[in-house]
């Protein structure tokens, strides 16, 4: 009967294989580089962590709303409430006389086929709805770039997505 192996048969294995590995003896194999303490490095790298992080938050804010849905609204700088006065296509509806290009989606062009059945589906979605959008400040061309949200709490631009009418604008 073989004897069974200590914890100290194994840190000695162990200790073994490292210097066998490293080719050097166990003490030079675990000295460790002394951390940089320079007060200036620290804060900018902390500095530049917390811009990183921030920057992600604004990224996945804009591009996932159908997943991150409630931070939506707490990072827009403009709510709106309102019926929809014009669906111009399938990313782009205009309530209350502001026109609204949904920041995460992409249907295509209304003269075409694929356009045409995304606008339709709009139009059947929000008929007869009060919608809650929220804007973010940007703009491109004449419209406000943001999110709506129909009366049950259901994301547009996700609904679109589900339906697989639009893709994700990347």
């Amino acid at each position: 009967m073989t004897k069974r192996p200590t914890r100290d048969d194994w840190n000695r294995m162990k200790a073994e294989r490292r210097a066998r590995v490293s080719g050097t003896p166990n003490r030079a194999f675990r000295q460790r580089r002394p951390r940089e303490t320079d007060p200036g490095a620290i804060f900018f790298r902390g500095l530049v962590l917390v811009g990183l992080l921030g920057f992600s938050v604004f990224e996945a804010t804009e591009r996932f709303p159908e997943y991150l849905g409630p931070v939506v609204a707490a990072t827009s700088l403009q709510t709106m409430k309102g019926e929809v006065s014009h669906v111009r296509d399938g990313d782009t509806i205009e309530v209350n006389g502001v026109p609204i290009r949904f920041g995460s989606l992409d249907c295509a062009e209304r003269d075409t086929q694929e356009g045409q059945r995304a606008t339709a589906r709009m139009r059947s979605l929000i008929s007869g709805e009060t919608l809650t959008c929220h804007l973010n400040g940007r703009s491109s061309y004449d419209r406000k770039i943001g999110s709506c949200q129909l009366s049950d709490g259901r994301d547009l631009a996700a609904a679109m997505m589900a339906e697989r009418l639009c893709d994700r604008f990347w």
